[in-house]
This record gives C-alpha cells, sequence and structure tokens, in this order.
C-alpha cells in the first residue's frame, strides 16, 4: 500500500514541476515586451482611447523600438514606427489616441517591437467602449411655433423660428392644390414665415399640411371664419342700396364708402347686433362704383362694388294733355347677403357684387 502511494506521488509531483517548467520558459520568452494601458473616452462622432505605452525589459539591453502596429482605429500622437519606447522608470510614456466610430464597440491595438539585442516582443491591449456604451447624439428638435388663422376667404399659416441658431425648412402642401405639390421655405433664426391660402369652395375643404425639417407638424384646417355676414345690397335703377348688418357675436365694424361719382366719403359704425341702411346714387350716370373698407379692429377687407344701369329701367315720360297712368320704375336685383362660406359662396357667387375679393394683413393679435 505504501508503494502504490509513493508512485501517486510522484506521478504528481512530475506534473507540478512541468507546469513550473513551462511558466518559467514563458516568462523568460517575455523578457522584452510592450507595455500598454487604455482609458476609453465618448466623443460627438463616436468615440477614443488614449493609449500609454512603455518598455518593460528586464535586462537592461537598451531602449525596444517600435516596429509594427496595428489597430482598428485611426491612430494619432507618439506611438508610431521607429519610435523608442521609455522604460517605466524614466517617468516617459508613449501617447497615442484611437478615433472609432459608434458601431465600433472594441478597441484593439498591437505593438511590435524589437530590442538591440535582437530580442522581439509584443503588446496587446483591448478596450470595450466606456460602460453604458457611445450613443450617437441626437440632434433637438427645432424649436418653431406654428399656428394658423381661419378668415372669411382662406386660412393663413404662421411659421416662427424660435431657434437661436438653426435655419429651418418648413414644407406646406394646400389638399386645394389639384397636384398635391409641396413648397419649401428656409425661415432663419428669429424669422417668421407667413403664406395664406385662398379657400375655392368648388375645391372641397381647405387644409394645409405642415413639415419642418422633413417631420410632419400637423395639419390645419379652415373653420369658416368669423364675423362673416357684413349685410345687404340691393341693386335698384336709382343705384345702390346696403343694409349693413352685423350678428350679435360679431365685432363692431367700420366701413368706409367712396364712391366714384362723389368726392364724399361715407363712414359707417355698427355694432354688433346692429344694422345701418347706406344708399348711393347713380344721378344721371348710367355706371358708377364704390370703394369700400370694411374692418372689424381685427382685420380689414377691400373691394369695389360696381353698379350698371339695368336695361329694364325705363324713364318717367313727360306729362302730356291726355292724362294717363304713370309708369312705376321697376327695381332690379335683390337682397344679398354678405356671406363668405363654404356652401354660401356657390350660390350667390354669380350674383352677389357686396362680396369681398381680396384680404389685408391682420391689424391685430390672431
Amino acid at each position: 500500500m505504501n508503494s502504490t502511494l509513493k508512485r501517486v506521488l510522484g506521478v504528481t509531483g512530475s506534473v507540478a514541476l512541468g507546469i513550473a517548467g513551462a511558466l518559467t520558459f514563458a516568462s523568460a520568452a517575455q523578457a522584452h515586451h510592450v507595455e500598454i494601458v487604455g482609458t476609453a473616452t465618448c466623443a460627438d462622432d463616436g468615440w477614443t482611447v488614449t493609449w500609454e505605452t512603455t518598455d518593460w525589459d528586464s535586462q537592461n539591453v537598451g531602449a525596444g523600438v517600435i516596429e509594427t502596429i496595428t489597430s482598428n482605429g485611426e491612430l494619432s500622437g507618439d506611438i508610431v514606427e521607429g519610435a523608442e519606447l521609455p522604460h517605466p522608470s524614466t517617468g516617459d510614456k508613449l501617447i497615442g489616441t484611437q478615433a472609432l466610430g459608434f458601431d465600433e464597440t472594441v478597441a484593439s491595438i498591437q505593438i511590435d517591437a524589437v530590442w538591440p539585442n535582437g530580442h522581439t516582443g509584443t503588446g496587446v491591449a483591448e478596450l470595450p467602449q466606456p460602460e453604458g456604451g457611445c450613443d450617437e447624439p441626437v440632434d433637438p428638435a427645432p424649436v418653431v411655433d406654428v399656428g394658423a388663422s381661419s378668415d372669411c376667404f382662406g386660412l393663413e399659416i404662421l411659421v416662427t423660428n424660435q431657434d437661436a441658431e438653426r435655419t429651418v425648412e418648413i414644407g406646406l402642401q394646400d389638399s386645394q392644390n389639384e397636384y398635391g405639390d409641396w413648397y419649401y421655405y428656409e425661415v432663419a433664426p428669429g424669422d417668421t414665415l407667413t403664406e395664406y391660402f385662398a379657400n375655392d369652395p368648388e375645391l372641397g375643404d381647405l387644409a394645409v399640411a405642415v413639415t419642418v425639417d422633413g417631420e410632419d407638424h400637423g395639419t390645419f384646417e379652415w373653420d369658416g371664419g368669423t364675423n362673416c355676414e357684413w349685410g345687404y345690397v340691393t341693386d335698384t335703377c336709382e343705384g345702390l342700396d346696403l343694409e349693413l348688418t352685423i350678428p350679435e357675436d360679431g365685432l363692431e365694424t367700420t366701413y368706409t364708402f367712396n364712391p366714384s361719382n362723389s368726392d364724399e366719403e361715407t363712414v359707417v359704425t355698427v355694432a354688433p347686433g346692429g344694422t345701418e341702411p347706406v344708399s348711393f346714387a347713380a344721378g344721371d350716370d348710367e355706371e358708377f362704383s364704390v370703394d369700400y373698407i370694411i374692418d372689424d379692429g381685427k382685420s380689414f377687407y377691400e373691394d369695389t362694388l360696381t353698379w350698371t344701369k339695368p336695361a329694364d329701367c325705363e324713364e318717367v315720360p313727360t306729362e302730356s294733355e291726355s292724362p294717363s297712368a304713370a309708369p312705376t320704375l321697376p327695381t332690379t336685383g335683390s337682397s344679398m347677403t354678405i356671406m363668405i362660406s363654404a356652401a354660401a359662396a356657390l350660390v350667390l357667387a354669380a350674383a352677389v357684387l357686396f362680396m369681398i375679393a381680396r384680404r389685408r394683413k391682420a391689424a391685430g393679435n390672431w
């Protein structure tokens, strides 16, 4: 039994010696090698590793010289082929910076060196991205204020670039554009883009889609506007009779009229819920016009009413010795409401004279 134990112990002892011998041989073979230490840092365009390298020389045979360098990223700095490796005792280091993209998760470097005694050595190092990784920065969304305002005839889009540094691209698409075209505008920091889209009731509901730097920023719909009834006009043989009317929920509105056959300007202010009559006589003219402005304090509109003497207006004959029934002067036309809305505009487009065709910039805030 004792002899068996000795034989087992003898085999085990031989294995232990073999491992020790291998470790000793490896240490001797690595008497010259390159020491490499790295530090990883995230950057705006990826991440970087700062490598520090020195000469590990246990035999004091002189400085090692770098022969070749292999890395998976662009390397800059002191770590170059032909550079001498400083000994740690000097406190000096060769420093190089390796730049990598966000898609590279591990940085690697291999430095091969040769020493004056002909021995060679290699240093290899790998380093992952900093803890938590490095994410590609995302540009913050531009600071843009987009608004819309409806009036009686269309939709106004206002875009203010509140970003202090960036110019933004604004895209606008009008739903009533039969080709579906987009229109693009560059808006500098602090500037405001104002675009007006007139509504055509025959082309369906008006809506304008908005993009900011290619990203959807909503769609704004025309709501028909408010305070879009301003009264009635009657086209008679004597001229134009107007009944200015503002609904209860409307705004106090000032009407300014300038007839072509008179130098006298007529100004009428109508309160919400009120009605005021105004007439303009043709006199001896066969035709005349009246320029007008409607101002409700929020926005104003201007256009022209035109009058042409109707063909069926007969003159009253002079009195004769034989009395006869005096004919009456017929009136032509009818009371027409000044309503600009999707439905009313279609019905009245051919007949309404007193309608607003042009829009002017708002006088107040939307």
